[in-house]
């Protein structure tokens, strides 16, 4: 299910290009505040090439402003805690400031982040021999909290001067940020880290002292599928009590990816869920904004994914857009045991506060929710597949959704504009929504419909299938859908199959962890 679009509420800055950063991952310079000035849109595109540049800026400034927004939620240790936060502490003394472990960190390990106190997006404007020495027609955009760090980037929109270390963050395609940064060769993203600000556990990044190839024991690398967030990372084993110093190169870096990713796979996933969820909602937003221009009318939709028609007690309880049901999919038994699984593992979903505009957990409108690997469920996943015609590997991760007394969904759909990479999936988009109700609702909680006026009400075991978009991966709005306050506690248990198989090996089933011992 797709979340609310995030309401802007951060300070955005265009500024005068500084200079070119070292893009190679952990490179950063030294920056002093430069005088910034806001500026208007872009001068009119004169050729279809610019008109395509300027929309691919639109959509990468939208990227930084929600990716800024969750990352400062992330920072906030009151909501969440690095597990790797003891790894090391900063230490002031005559010899200056140094990081130092606080424990033996194994080589790949994760030591601390680096802190994002702003996240910017840097423009080439400049091309060709004059590219290197002239980038004054470069700009950058800068987003920023202005609550929180007015005081040191000022709140008029001017910088102010003051030591700051940026980060160049490069993105390879695997990140669900790339593709909506646009041409590489283009726009540049990046991350201020203000010293002068208090150091905080598990945000230590960017305090570590720059050394060499025999003195560097650390650098700083984006954590897999939840860039812009990085991570100082072991390049050697680490004794406690040792100076965490910064490698002035990238050795073996690929190989301590896969070490960083299989050794802290939990908190990266769970870390690059939220990066999913800005990039989902700035698809929505560019979606709306460019809705009038670009809607398909509902003739033109089609074909759609092919479930079996066949399927016991399949009815359709909806035609154009096509909606369907089976009631007993799940027998009474496999719901209790499914509730049961998922029920100590649930966590808070997070949405949009629209009094400040953050990503934050609001217990009257929001879920719990719990993923469940296929290996625990080998009989529901063939049910599954058996109904809607796909192997396993199309199908996402299964969720199980819990709504209290009084929470809802807002209206939403579940497919997207076009290609998207998400959730292990690459250039693709969800083709069909399956999902199945728990247990009984005596009043509230029906999913509800509104461009065909359909409300359907929770039955235990009945299963629930409808098509967000079309095998063009055209997305059909008519899909649009919410989940009604209930009155009594409400369980669902939610899937998505894909046109394409999942790919990536970081959100491989084998990655989830184990929630019990009973397999249904």
């Amino acid at each position: 299910m797709k979340m609310k679009p995030l309401a802007p509420v951060f300070v955005v800055i265009w500024a005068a290009a500084i200079g070119s950063v070292d893009g190679l991952a952990g490179g950063f310079a030294k920056v002093k505040g430069t005088p910034a000035r806001k500026t208007g849109s872009a001068a009119a595109a004169k050729t279809s090439a610019r008109a395509a540049a300027s929309s691919d800026d639109i959509t990468a400034k939208k990227a930084v402003s929600n990716l800024f927004s969750v990352c400062a939620h992330i920072q906030d240790l009151k909501l969440y805690k690095p597990t790797w936060a003891d790894a090391c502490h900063q230490i002031v003394d005559e010899g200056g400031t140094r990081i130092v472990a606080k424990r033996d960190i194994r080589r790949g390990h994760a030591v601390t982040l680096f802190p994002i106190h702003s996240l910017g997006l840097r423009t080439i404007r400049s091309d060709g021999r004059k590219a290197r020495k002239n980038r004054e027609s470069d700009t950058e955009f800068v987003v920023y909290d202005v609550d929180r760090d007015g005081e040191f980037f000022g709140r008029g929109g001017d910088e102010r001067a003051g030591l700051r270390l940026k980060l160049n963050i490069p993105l390879d395609r695997k990140q669900p940020a790339a593709a909506l940064m646009g041409d590489r060769k283009r726009h540049v993203l990046f991350s201020t880290f203000l010293p002068q600000k208090s150091a905080q556990p598990g945000w230590l990044g960017g305090r570590m002292r720059l050394g060499d190839e025999s003195t560097g024991n650390s650098i700083t690398i984006p954590l897999p599928g939840a860039a812009p967030l990085c991570a100082v990372v072991a390049t050697r084993d680490v004794k406690e009590g040792e100076e965490i110093i910064r490698c002035a190169s990238r050795p073996d870096l690929e190989e301590l990816k896969s070490i960083l990713a299989e050794e802290h796979g939990k908190d990266i996933s769970m870390l690059g869920m939220h990066v999913q969820m800005a990039c989902q909602t700035t698809l929505e937003q560019v979606g709306a904004d460019k809705a009038e221009s670009d809607e398909i009318h509902s003739s033109e939709l089609g074909p759609f994914h092919a479930i079996n028609l066949n399927y016991p007690g399949l009815k359709m309880i909806h035609q154009d857009p096509d909606i369907y049901s089976v009631d007993d999919f799940l027998s009474a038994d496999e719901c209790d045991r499914i509730v049961a699984k998922a029920c100590p593992h649930l966590k808070p979903c997070l949405v949009n506060n629209e009094r400040n505009g953050r990503v934050e957990q609001d217990p009257a409108r929001t879920s719990t929710n719990a993923n469940v690997p296929q290996v625990e469920v080998p009989t529901v996943m063939r049910k599954i597949t058996d109904l809607t015609n796909c192997s396993p590997d199309k199908v996402e991760i299964l969720q199980v959704l819990r709504y209290k007394k009084g929470q809802e969904f807002v209206p939403h759909t579940d497919g997207f504009s076009g290609p998207y990479s998400s959730c292990g999936f690459v250039d693709s988009t969800r083709l069909c929504t399956v999902f199945c109700y728990l247990n009984d609702v005596e009043e509230g909680g029906t999913t509800y419909f509104p461009e065909v006026d359909l409300d359907i009400r929770p039955k235990r075991g009945m299963a629930v299938i409808h098509f967000p978009a079309d095998v063009e991966m055209r997305e059909d709005k008519r899909t649009l859908h919410q989940g009604s306050p209930a009155l009594d506690d409400k369980w669902l248990l939610t899937t998505w199959v894909w046109k394409d198989p999942r790919t990536e090996e970081e959100y491989g089933e084998e990655r989830l962890p184990k929630l019990n011992d009973d397999i249904i």
